[in-house]
């Protein structure tokens, strides 16, 4: 769909018997009003409302607010529109609701509703270029109002709304079995971690529950460590300074060296603090549970960079245990449910400390054995691997063919 102007002179004409509308002149727009903060409940008394983008489904909002006297309501099956941080993202109105500010309601006028939902999903992304605000983005009800939709002959536009969700629907379902693959080698990949810690990674290990295989040891983090654990430093970012490494470093697994920025100090105040091959990183904080902890393993000989005070270093003594099995198993449920049954929340963010990972328990096998496990996990996962990045492409092509239907449509070429 070629977007058009205000005045519909663009070039290009719309398919016969098409029109330029706008949504002010096709549909009623009725603009949330927030109610009475003594109005609202959350104990179902009332008519549904609804805020906002956070409450929106894939269709349908949930409500998690109920409203005794609402100011702005809207019906069964209005289209509700985010107009407000972020701006664009739609869903259809269950039944009659009180909407807030966040939220406008499109009520088409005796055309099919969902021609309308289309439309708007498929420029949702257009929406932010009409946004103004500085603390949060925002579209008036005039930019609302003026926002052009090319209309079909009414009998067309069905047409074009049962051949869309045809296609929507053979669409999604691919989807959902691409998520069903990534949520499945999730599992795998748990399932690998887990394994390699209990000792049962090899058809050949008949090992009972909850016991280590002969010749392991449970073994705290600091009795491997070749030099103490050290957070970093913090350092003001400067344009002439020596560099550090930012938090957005550790990706995956591993330290991306290329994440760095200037830090306001000298080499000489950095040396302290000076990344190795073979250093293990550990994030001290995130807001996320899920991220908190999470390691990276420097894998090669590294220019003269810092870390920062984000990061945990960690250096073990290499006759004890090797780097990469620490890698290995860091990521594993063993290790993760040490780490997020420790961290401690201020002011929203998890954090941990050197004292708590010094205490981290691990699973400790043989030399030979802990290089035997890293080789059979790096190599199951990098199948792994390639089947993720084979779901990713496959589902970023859905969101492109999304898109090619949809354009598709309302050049009147469906």
């Amino acid at each position: 769909m070629v977007t058009m102007n205000n005045d519909g002179q663009n070039g290009r004409s719309l398919p016969d018997g098409w029109e330029l509308s706008t949504l002010g002149e096709s549909c009623v727009v009725v603009l949330g009003q927030s109610p009475s903060s003594d109005t609202y409940n959350t104990e179902g008394v009332g008519l549904p409302f609804y805020q906002g983008k956070t409450e929106f489904g894939d269709l349908y909002p949930t409500p998690e607010k109920w409203c005794s006297l609402p100011k702005k309501l809207a019906e069964k099956d209005d289209i509700l529109i985010s107009v407000r941080a972020p701006v664009g993202p739609t869903n259809l109105c269950p039944e009659k609701s009180c909407i807030g500010r966040g939220l406008a309601a499109l009520r088409p006028k005796n055309m099919p509703t969902k021609y309308f939902l289309h439309y708007l999903r498929y420029i949702e992304k257009e929406w932010d270029s009409k946004a103004t605000g500085t603390t949060f983005k925002a579209i008036t009800g005039d930019v609302l109002r003026n926002q052009e939709i090319p209309l079909a002959p009414l009998d067309e536009q069905e047409r074009i709304v049962n051949r869309i969700e045809e296609l929507l629907s053979d669409l999604d379902a691919g989807v959902a079995a691409l998520e069903r693959v990534r949520a499945g080698l999730k599992r795998y990949k748990a399932s690998v971690l887990k394994a390699a810690c209990e000792g049962k990674l090899f058809e050949n290990k008949k090992i009972e529950s909850g016991q280590l295989p002969e010749g392991w040891q449970w073994a705290k983090l600091e009795s491997l460590l070749s030099e103490s654990l050290a957070n970093g430093r913090s350092t003001q970012t400067t344009i002439d300074g020596f560099p550090v490494l930012r938090l957005t470093a550790l990706k995956n697994g591993k330290i991306d060296l290329r994440e760095r920025k200037i830090g306001a100090w000298t080499k000489e105040q950095a040396q302290n603090f000076l990344v190795k091959n073979g250093d293990f990183f550990v994030s001290r904080g995130n807001g996320s549970l899920h991220l908190v902890g999470r390691g990276g393993l420097v894998e090669q000989e590294p220019d003269e960079v810092a870390y920062p005070d984000t990061l945990i270093r960690i250096r073990v003594s290499p006759n004890i245990c090797d780097i990469k099995y620490l890698r290995t198993v860091w990521d594993s449920p063993l290790v993760r449910n040490q780490i997020e049954t420790t961290a401690r929340t201020t002011a929203g963010i998890y954090k941990i400390n050197q004292k708590d990972l010094g205490n981290f328990i691990i699973p400790l096998p043989p030399l030979d054995e802990q290089r035997r496990i890293v080789a059979e996990v790096e190599r199951r996962l990098s199948v792994v691997g390639e089947v993720e990045s084979a779901v990713e492409v496959g589902l970023a092509r859905s969101a492109r063919l999304r898109q090619s239907v949809l354009r598709s449509a309302f050049e009147g070429k469906l």
